[in-house]
């Protein structure tokens, strides 16, 4: 009995709390579902790769005994391959997800949220002194990274 509720502790809430290392991203519940259960996210979750080096990832963790339905394959491919994807040389600020925001621009996860939602609310930002009205954003650290921010 023991022995039963240890495992299904592992298999259902150590996922859970692999989640907390990753970034903020549609697919991240996919992703410490399937990629917690034999290793931590700390193994992957502060890696940078292109989005062909993650496929090649993907595909050798299936090799390894990985089951995944092509659409769990997908969402994988692209969270990994979005929020812990190769910094691009230039951010667009009115197109990225929060993840590729707080990754490339060095700004908290509630910085980077606050971002899109404005952006969702109001449009598209016009230049930099647009994106330092948001609340909650620290514009110094917009003024360092300005030279990356792209409109």
């Amino acid at each position: 009995m023991l022995r039963t509720l240890i495992i299904l502790t592992a298999l259902f809430i150590a996922p859970l709390w692999a989640q907390d290392d990753l970034p903020e991203g549609a697919g991240k519940a996919v992703v410490a579902r399937s990629c917690t259960g034999c290793h931590g996210s700390e193994m992957f979750s502060g890696y940078y790769k292109t989005k062909d080096d993650w496929d090649s990832t993907i595909s050798q963790m299936t090799d390894k005994g990985l089951t995944l339905s092509d659409a769990d394959y997908a969402a994988i491919l692209d969270y990994l391959s979005t929020c812990l994807g190769t910094t691009p040389a230039k951010i667009e600020i009115n197109k990225a997800p929060a993840c590729q925001l707080t990754h490339a621009l060095g700004i908290p996860q509630k910085q980077a949220d606050a971002i899109v939602a404005y952006r969702e609310k109001n449009g598209s930002f016009k230049d930099l002194d647009a994106v330092k009205k948001v609340e909650g954003v620290d514009p110094a650290a917009l003024e360092k990274k300005q030279a990356i921010i792209a409109f």
